[in-house]
């Protein structure tokens, strides 16, 4: 199992459009064969997320990200996506993890 680990900063008024576009993307990313996805809000800071992305492997994850990248559909969700985030600090931060046992 591969999961790529996204963290977010999202301030509390653009919360609904965020969640729309990210069932928007989920949407995609299900359809092109990503096993799974799923978003986490913090429960000490409503403004804080973070989202999972299940694959079967690197590989897997690579076609699954390709054939997104290569949608027509994700392009525009994607640039209202990115345009939510005020500032660096808020934009996504991605880590990468295999599972081990």
């Amino acid at each position: 199992m591969y999961v790529a680990v996204y963290h977010y900063r999202v301030n509390k008024e653009k919360t609904k459009e965020f969640v729309m576009l990210e069932k928007k993307a989920i949407e995609i990313y299900l359809e092109h064969g990503c096993l799974g996805v799923e978003i986490y809000r913090d429960a000490k800071d409503s403004g804080r997320w973070m989202e999972i992305n299940r694959y079967r492997d690197l590989g897997h994850h690579n076609t699954v990200v390709s054939a997104v990248d290569k949608d027509p559909r994700i392009k525009p969700i994607f640039e209202e996506f990115m345009s939510l985030f005020d500032d660096e600090a808020g934009r996504p931060q991605k880590t990468s993890y295999y599972r081990m046992l």
